[in-house]
């Protein structure tokens, strides 16, 4: 019964995904309490996330031309490789 009720509520946290529903708007469609719901989306979202390695690949780009101040007045520094270059600009 357990296992039958884990997968019910599985495939409603998938139904509800693809809904485009609010939370609260899908339980009042699916007549389900929202304490309810909130738990099992909770459960079942921790589950996926816990399958995946958290990591995400970043790459850079191939040409790296530095990062860029812009000031309120317009000024614009362009080509800053150095993070306390940008951090005394800041400060000014």
């Amino acid at each position: 019964m357990r296992r039958a009720n884990h997968e019910r509520m599985e495939a409603m946290v998938a139904s509800y995904q693809s809904s485009g529903l609010t939370q609260r708007e899908f339980c009042l469609q699916e007549n389900i309490k929202l304490p309810t719901f909130s738990y099992w989306h909770r459960k079942v979202y921790a589950k996926t996330e816990s399958m995946t390695s958290g990591f995400t690949e970043v790459t850079a780009p191939v040409h790296y031309a530095g990062l860029e101040v812009v000031f309120p007045n317009g000024v614009i520094i362009r080509g800053i490789q150095d993070f306390a270059i940008i951090h005394q600009l800041i400060k000014w």
